[in-house]
């Protein structure tokens, strides 16, 4: 029983570690999808653009951030025009547009990480 109990509790070490890198891997991509999206004037926005991650207790949360004061008016703003193919809703396009690709990484991470890294 305790050969299960550390097989298990290894494997649930790794299921976590490669969830968290794949999180952190699917945020990186999308804000990287996403400042190709990103309203651009003198690139205030697109810098402004950072992933954090909580993976405090059970629960791995991963968010894609734009940190100016206008940032929500530029990703909600339907009617504003913009140049070179940026647009509105740069952050929610990209993700519903990638999600699968977005999945697919952080099940990867998970299967390389049961596969010893």
């Amino acid at each position: 029983m305790d050969d299960f109990e550390a097989v298990l509790g290894d494997a649930e070490k790794a299921v976590r570690r490669g969830v968290i890198g794949g999180v952190r891997g699917a945020c990186r991509s999308l804000l990287s999808d996403s400042r190709d999206l990103v309203p651009y004037d003198q690139g205030d926005l697109s810098r402004s653009g950072a992933v954090s991650m909580n993976t405090a207790g059970s629960e791995v949360e991963g968010a894609v951030t734009y940190d100016t004061p206008y940032a929500v008016i530029q990703h909600e703003a339907e009617d504003y025009r913009h140049q070179d193919g940026r647009t509105s809703h740069y952050l929610g396009g990209p993700l519903r547009a990638n999600s699968d690709r977005y999945m697919a990484h952080i099940q990867a991470e998970v299967a390389k990480e049961l596969q010893g890294g």
